[in-house]
């Protein structure tokens, strides 16, 4: 159960965060306040707006922006129902306004930040974990709802909005939605409202409206052009105590539409939204296009199951993919290598771990060096052994094209159970000359950023 700070957060605080530790070799940056929504003053601003929002790095080297001209038109909202009845919320948005949230912490690297921030009126924690994402010009945060309360929550509810004002013509853009309708919550998805709103109060207990009604709950393909944007509503059920709900959204760019589409592919997005100026009749589909996107919005949450697993944070410094504030009893993701080492930080101690099948038999390496053989499609509970490592590499995942089991385009979902309640999981990727032999301390060479980034997620079930 995830414990709340009784410091009220610093106002105006924040970061601006980038998609390399040379924020001057970056190509996209967020500008992250510091109860996780956007549109961040603090900090480096782009060329074209006096806040960092998303922002993207031109051909001539500048960095414009595509939320932060006009108003700062971004945020987010949760709403729950109380056991009384009573029905709640939690707001934040530098245009909008902002209310019923309280205490919080914030911390921030180059390259990563982390909000987390209660509801005033129930027991509810949000956490937005942000960082790179396996598609290097996408921003991933890793949105999760935790009950800390002792009594079930009902309808929980988070809403996201934002306003396009895409560069060069930024109050007139060419705006797209898709996975909307396939998400709908009559359809078995999350997705409860959907229109062009960019302007649309953050607080869910707020109807959203919409510019144009044409986009309300449906899929569209470049309306516009017209100063509009983005917001969603995703139902999430309820949730009991000490539950949680995670999911994923996507804020990102690319040079052109058909890079947007393929950044999005990697990622397996439910639903998306994309910004794009306007061009010479119509949408600029050559000039560079801007993401909003969501993962696990659809008819499962993440990491349930191997075909929807959940997906990593990049350390771009080192090539370690990291999970912020796990959920024990989940199909964790990481792209393919030769083996892993997994780590728990904080509190908390690994009691099983299950891998897919299709991968061979394997071997489970513990901190004193202990082996233990694993099978595809297996799970080894630890705890019924007696064992409660922190950490432990699996190693034997050949990158050889001759094993029948080798499919390049496939990541290694793993199954991981532990007690506690870990700050962050870790998934250090390894090469070892021998995966039959135990790896020496020092010997493990780690894979360079970039290398797995050329692998891609492997794609969830049709």
């Amino acid at each position: 159960m995830l414990a709340l700070s009784a410091v009220v957060l610093p106002a105006k605080a924040g970061v601006v965060i980038y998609n390399n530790t040379n924020p001057s070799l970056a190509t996209v940056a967020l500008g992250i306040n510091d109860a996780g929504h956007l549109n961040f003053t603090g900090g480096e601003r782009p060329g074209n707006a006096g806040a960092m929002g998303l922002a993207y790095r031109f051909a001539d080297g500048t960095l414009r922006d595509a939320t932060a001209p006009g108003c700062l038109c971004e945020g987010w909202g949760v709403a729950v129902t109380r056991s009384d009845g009573n029905r709640v919320s939690g707001f934040a948005n530098e245009s909008a306004g902002s209310g019923g949230l309280t205490g919080g912490t914030f911390s921030s690297t180059t390259t990563r930040a982390t909000s987390q921030i209660g509801l005033s009126d129930a027991p509810v924690v949000i956490t937005h974990a942000y960082g790179v994402s396996i598609a290097p010009n996408l921003f991933q945060g890793n949105i999760t709802i935790t009950n800390t309360g002792s009594t079930t929550l009902s309808d929980v509810v988070y809403r996201r909005a934002m306003d396009w004002d895409v560069p060069n013509t930024e109050f007139d853009e060419y705006v797209t939605h898709k996975g909307v309708v396939a998400n709908l919550e009559s359809n078995g998805g999350a997705v409860r409202y959907a229109s062009d709103n960019g302007f649309a109060s953050s607080n869910p207990l707020v109807g959203a409206g919409y510019i144009n009604g044409g986009t309300v709950n449906t899929d569209f393909v470049d309306n516009g052009p017209a100063d509009h944007g983005s917001v969603f509503d995703f139902a999430f059920g309820s949730l009991a105590a000490g539950e949680s709900r995670t999911f994923n959204i996507f804020y990102g760019a690319a040079a052109t539409k058909a890079g947007a589409l393929s950044a999005l592919a990697t990622i397996n997005a439910d639903v998306y939204s994309l910004g794009q100026s306007m061009g010479a009749g119509g949408p600029n589909d050559d000039a560079p296009t801007f993401i909003f996107a969501f993962g696990g919005v659809g008819s499962t949450e993440p990491g349930m199951s191997p075909d929807n697993p959940l997906l990593p944070i990049v350390d771009v410094g080192t090539g370690v993919y990291e999970f912020p504030a796990p959920v024990a009893r989940r199909w964790y993701d990481p792209p393919f290598a030769e083996g892993f080492e997994y780590r728990l930080a904080g509190d908390g101690v690994f009691t099983a771990v299950g891998i897919d099948t299709g991968f061979g038999d394997l071997t489970i390496v513990l901190e004193d060096g202990t082996r233990i053989a694993i099978a595809a499609g297996t799970t080894i509970d630890f705890a019924d052994k007696g064992l409660a490592p922190k950490s432990f590499k699996i190693l034997g995942l050949h990158l050889d094209t001759g094993d029948p089991d080798y499919d390049p385009l496939r990541a290694f979902p793993t199954f991981l159970d532990f007690s506690g309640s870990p700050d962050t999981l870790f998934m250090s990727p390894i090469l070892v000359d021998d995966p039959s032999a135990v790896p020496v301390p020092g010997t493990l060479l780690l894979l360079a950023p970039g290398l797995l980034l050329l692998v891609r997620s492997r794609r969830r079930a049709a």
